[in-house]
């Protein structure tokens, strides 16, 4: 078997991985790279097609030995994006699970020219075997701030490869690393793994995290705006729970309030009942700024926004209330909160001290100007990624040959503490597993 890093080997983001058994040939993501930091500004700059293409045999034209398949790990789009930025053979088969498509349409729908997935998905489910070529595959639910995340488990010639996708241990889906651990796979020959945190060798958990935002919050009157991505479900459940600990109100806006119900939907459709907050929870309100607006233009989503209107609320009731409101804030929230919330005396901002900010563009800018408004500045040690400690925990539980660290800026911690097993590779670089 023959592994190939397309991108993600030199850089953090944008992940493209082919795996080639015979004349087999898949891709593991095809994400849109990381906004470049512009270093006078310090803002994000937006990549451009070109940039996000990749010049792969056989994924935009035909070629001698074709790809099968893409087979698409998470909803954030340094993992999907590059998808929607050119059509692609259209022979390829794109898989990802339910769930997935759901967030990625919905989130694709937003922007008024968003762009589309192509139709016909194919789904995968967690432990289902399915079977592409010479390669067979198992997807493993992972815990990441991602609507839903998996790894995969690619067996061919007798080898077996275990992509990790990106995954951590100290979230609100810590069981499924539990039960990734716990699974029966045989000999690994590969560990492909993500290593974005693996400078910190270790960390608190995000309940512990949210624990400490509580007890500050108990002693605190003003409004709480927290920095979390729209996808981030597992901290809007915690969040939830923070307002109703507090007798607060968790106030969203119609694009999170619509993933919530659908994520919800699905996952009871599995036979599965997520603890997540929805239209049926009595601290949660909806406020009507432009998001919600776009999803009360969605034709598809016409039930499900006629649930909401109970739980819409207009300016002057947030106005009115602030003191008393808890408001995840994601990439652009500035437009809104600048035009509407005239007073901010007495607020905080909850952020992330340990992530970049890059995986959703716009959230750099929207960082910078909540806290140049004087809030009370609370920086929490918040992370999507495994730290070292956990990464340690994976290789010594699946005890691979090989550990091919991807997405990192810590490629020489690899190599310092797994020698020889450690393959740090190059894009474009083939690596034949003999």
């Amino acid at each position: 078997m023959k592994i190939i890093v397309h991108r993600g080997a030199e850089e953090l983001g944008g992940n493209c991985v082919e795996l080639r058994s015979g004349s087999s040939r898949i891709l593991l993501d095809y994400g849109a790279p990381l906004p470049k930091i512009d270093q006078a500004t310090g803002q994000g700059i937006e990549v451009t097609e070109a940039e996000t293409i990749l010049d792969i045999p056989g994924l935009y034209d035909k070629a001698p030995n074709p790809i099968l398949a893409l087979l698409i790990s998470h909803t954030h789009y340094d993992h999907y994006g590059a998808l929607l930025a050119k059509p692609l053979n259209p022979d390829i088969k794109v898989y990802m699970s339910e769930l997935m498509e759901d967030v990625i349409r919905i989130t694709t729908k937003m922007p008024r020219d968003g762009k589309k997935l192509p139709v016909g998905i194919h789904y995968f489910r967690r432990g289902h075997k399915f079977i592409l070529g010479r390669f067979v595959i198992t997807p493993y639910l992972m815990d990441h701030t991602a609507a839903e995340s998996f790894a995969f488990l690619i067996e061919s010639e007798g080898k077996r490869v275990l992509y990790t996708g990106h995954f951590r241990e100290h979230g609100n889906k810590a069981t499924a690393f539990k039960q990734f651990l716990a699974a029966k796979m045989g000999p690994i020959d590969a560990l492909i793994t993500e290593g974005v945190q693996a400078g910190l060798e270790k960390g608190p958990s995000e309940q512990d995290i949210l624990a400490q935002v509580e007890t500050k919050l108990k002693a605190h009157d003003g409004a709480l705006f927290f920095l979390c991505a729209g996808q981030d479900l597992g901290l809007l459940a915690g969040l939830s729970q923070l307002a109703k600990n507090t007798r607060r109100y968790l106030v969203v806006d119609g694009y999170t309030a619509l993933l919530l119900e659908r994520v919800r939907a699905i996952a009871q459709k599995h036979g599965v009942e997520l603890k997540l907050p929805g239209l049926d929870t009595e601290y949660l309100r909806i406020i009507r700024n432009a998001a919600t607006q776009r999803v009360y233009q969605l034709s598809e989503y016409t039930e499900t926004f006629s649930r909401m209107r109970d739980k819409l609320f207009g300016w002057d009731w947030v106005r009115a209330n602030l003191d008393r409101l808890i408001i995840p804030v994601r990439a652009n929230s500035q437009l809104w909160v600048k035009e509407q919330v005239n007073d901010l005396r007495g607020a905080a901002l909850v952020y992330s001290a340990w992530e970049s900010y890059t995986e959703e563009a716009g959230m750099l800018p929207t960082l910078d100007w909540f806290k140049g408004r004087g809030l009370l500045d609370v920086p929490a040690p918040l992370t999507g990624h495994a730290y070292f400690s956990t990464i340690r925990k994976l290789v010594e539980n699946k005890r691979p040959r090989y550990i091919v660290p991807i997405n990192t800026n810590e490629a020489d911690k690899f190599a310092f503490t797994y020698g020889k097993r450690a393959r740090l590779l190059k894009n474009g670089e083939e690596f034949f597993l003999d």
